[in-house]
């Protein structure tokens, strides 16, 4: 019976990623905005039942309850994710937080299926960042003095950069990140943020 569900959950979710895909494309040919936000409804809808059916199948395949839990979790995020981005950012585009919510939920769902302890960490990581990018609209608004600080922007940037030259150790080839306490540290992702800050200021 597990080996049923596996092989249907298979062509059921290239299905409903097929016509994720499309909605996609789809939304732009309406020019009225109840259509539109019922397409978007609709991909909400058909990511959860992805999201939905490759943990059934991880469960199944697993038996192991903690899936569920797990699962869980990952639902209130992603629903706090839509519910909370489109408040405090008003102006966000819905297929944007549409897509970045997607993309996240094949990303948990490809680690728990490698790892469940990396998925895990990886949830931590994804969690912290939505309540940073959720605060920094507000910190934006409040700290005006942030738009002056193009020189600490550049020296923290070459600061972190030269850090990972120093002490990163090369793997597969590369010098990427730097290990702090279990954890592997991308500073080139920081870096990142804090060039759009520089370039801002």
């Amino acid at each position: 019976m597990v080996n049923i569900v596996v092989e249907l959950s298979k062509y059921l979710m290239i299905i409903m990623i097929a016509v994720y895909t499309y909605e996609c494309f789809a939304v732009f040919g309406f020019s009225d905005e109840y259509t539109k936000k019922s397409i978007l409804r609709r991909q909400n809808v058909l990511m959860f039942l992805m999201h939905f059916t490759a943990f059934l199948v991880l469960y199944l395949q697993t038996e192991e309850k903690k899936m569920i839990g797990f699962y869980g979790m990952q639902v209130v995020l992603l629903l706090t994710i839509i519910l909370l981005y489109t408040k405090i950012y008003p102006k966000v585009s819905r297929l944007v937080v549409n897509n970045m919510c997607m993309l996240l939920s094949i990303g948990f769902i490809m680690i728990t299926r490698l790892s469940y302890s990396l998925a895990v960490k990886q949830f931590i990581i994804a969690a912290g960042a939505v309540a940073i990018s959720l605060i920094v609209p507000i910190i934006i608004r409040k700290v005006k003095v942030l738009s002056e600080w193009r020189r600490f922007y550049a020296i923290a940037g070459v600061i972190m950069l030269a850090v990972v030259l120093i002490f990163g150790p090369v793997t597969g080839g590369a010098l990427l990140s730097i290990q702090i306490g279990g954890f592997a540290l991308q500073p080139s992702e920081l870096v990142k943020i804090i060039f759009v800050f520089f370039t801002a200021a």
